[in-house]
């Protein structure tokens, strides 16, 4: 049995339908947003070399541009051949469609690539107000549903008709609602978590505490905690047509706890050499301004920015300290990026919850049993019934979903 899914990984939109090579679904929009920065700078450029010429040699030299950060954070189908996905480009934000994205080569058996064909994005929302999160489809009513989160960090449940142009909120306060998730034959109802948030004088989120799971019936504006734990934060709920509820549940720590006293006594000690750097590059700017030379013959050696720590579903987590603990569990070459204490749970109406894999970052459940889901480097596949296999390696892998492409098969 095959599986057919989209992921994402570092902000890119990825298909792998069957048998098929891999795809890389590009946006029009985002390469838009680039090309418009990449041209403006190209004619603002006089401006940088003038100010480079006030610097010390070798900064401002050899600058790449500095291009939006064009992301997609969530993805979702609508049909079989249809997605819905959220797209980050700098300050704005939006919602897109991508349609005519299988072709009937590739979902086969076939281990060649597709032939490529013409797709077309179209954009539905965006905004500069908010950012989008993960968002999902209900087929029936026609609704999208995502997460909106506002300048202030707070995140509110919204939705929207999918031939609308705004977004009405459907859950408010100061918290973080997130990861919407429609439930199935159960009226116009979503899942999502939920954490609430505190603030200092200045409006300064200081505090967050664990996120539960919340049920929504927007017909009858109720709210009811499906789940919650003050030692676990319950995130990414889905729950299927039999109320079988899944999430992932991890530790929870506090704001206050993650700023580690070593990492602040670290911090205070490295003020005197940070203020002597910021005198000597100070005095070594003249000098060559006017000597041409520099106060040291040695060649300056660019700071490197800590690749290894990553943010994964709002924690920042070592990446490299979590690769080599996990390595000697599961596959060597795909160990998990997160702590094996991240787990997915499977709980039944009435009973115990269950877990049904460690060291998770993201899941997806089908209409017919099917899972999958990923330890940030890889994805694996359970049929009912059945035990998991790896169906691709990539890192990092922040999200998966299901493609249903049976209607597209008959």
């Amino acid at each position: 049995m095959s599986f057919n899914f989209a992921y994402l990984s570092g902000g890119r939109l990825y298909l792998k339908l069957g048998q098929a090579n891999v795809q890389t679904i590009i946006s029009e929009f985002g390469q838009a947003v680039q090309q418009r920065e990449s041209q403006q700078q190209r004619r603002n450029g006089w401006k940088q070399k003038s100010v480079a010429n006030f610097l010390p040699a070798g900064m401002g030299q050899d600058r790449q541009p500095d291009l939006s950060n064009v992301a997609v954070q969530g993805v979702c189908p609508t049909s079989a051949d249809r997605l819905l996905y959220t797209l980050e480009a700098g300050e704005v934000g939006g919602i897109f469609t991508l349609e005519r994205f299988v072709t009937a080569t590739n979902i086969g058996g076939a281990a060649a690539p597709a032939p490529r064909q013409q797709t077309r994005e179209k954009r539905l929302f965006h905004s500069a107000d908010f950012k989008i999160d993960r968002v999902d489809f209900h087929p029936e009513y026609q609704l999208i549903a995502c997460a909106a989160i506002g300048k202030d960090g707070a995140a509110n449940i919204a939705t929207m008709p999918v031939n609308a142009v705004h977004l009405a909120q459907v859950t408010e306060g100061d918290s973080l609602d997130l990861a919407p998730k429609w439930i199935p034959g159960f009226r116009r109802a979503v899942v999502f978590q939920s954490a609430g948030i505190g603030r200092d004088g200045a409006g300064y989120i200081v505090e967050q505490k664990h996120s539960t799971i919340e049920q929504l019936d927007i017909d009858r504006q109720e709210v009811i905690t499906l789940a919650s734990d003050p030692k676990y934060d319950l995130l990414s709920p889905q729950m299927t047509a039999d109320g079988t509820l899944y999430y992932i549940r991890r530790p929870y720590s506090s704001l206050r706890q993650r700023a580690r006293f070593s990492q602040i006594l670290k911090d205070a000690l490295s003020i005197p050499a940070r203020l002597c750097t910021a005198v000597f590059e100070w005095l070594n700017f003249f000098t060559r301004r006017h000597t041409g030379k520099s106060l040291l013959s040695l060649p300056q050696i660019p700071q490197q920015l800590n690749s290894q720590q990553m943010l994964f579903l709002g924690r920042l987590v070592d990446v490299g300290s979590e690769m080599e603990r996990n390595r000697r569990f599961g596959d060597a070459d795909s160990p998990s990026l997160v702590p094996r204490s991240w787990e997915l749970i499977e709980q039944f109406p009435h009973r115990e919850p269950k877990v049904i894999g460690s060291g998770v970052l993201a899941f997806d459940i089908g209409a017919d049993g099917q899972i999958v889901y990923s330890n940030g480097s890889a994805v694996y596949g359970i049929i009912p019934g059945g035990v998991a296999q790896r169906l691709i390696v990539d890192r990092p892998i922040e999200q998966v979903v299901l493609l249903d492409l049976d209607n597209h098969l008959n």
